[in-house]
């Protein structure tokens, strides 16, 4: 049993080091880092694309809501609607750069 295991071990090993070359000779020194479709925050990229999209619509949503609502309160037609629809694109191009760039770690280092 003992000469079996000891087979099987040196077997193993021997595979291993194959593999290893395989992978070398295939990628060079270091075996590249797998793409992966997840982002830093662990969402899918399709999902994150739609959280990002969502945001921007319901930023620019709420933007001309509230101008609507503005100028039915004053009935200053045109003025509210036009400002807050502005606002609202603003709002929602910071928050998708917000989502989109990368994160920093905290100051002091890692």
């Amino acid at each position: 049993m003992p000469e079996d295991e000891e087979r099987l071990q040196s077997e193993l090993a021997r595979l291993r080091g194959s593999i290893s070359r395989a992978r070398e000779s295939r990628h060079g020194p270091q075996a590249a880092p797998e793409r992966s479709t997840r982002t830093q925050s662990g969402d899918s990229g399709i999902s994150f694309g739609l959280r990002v999209a969502s945001e921007f619509v319901s930023a620019v949503l709420v933007g001309a809501a509230i101008g609507w609502g503005l100028d039915w309160l004053f009935g200053t037609k045109p003025l509210f609607v036009i400002a807050f629809f502005m606002i609202g694109v603003a709002a929602g191009v910071w928050n998708v750069i917000r989502a989109t760039s990368p994160k920093r770690g905290p100051k002091g280092g890692e």
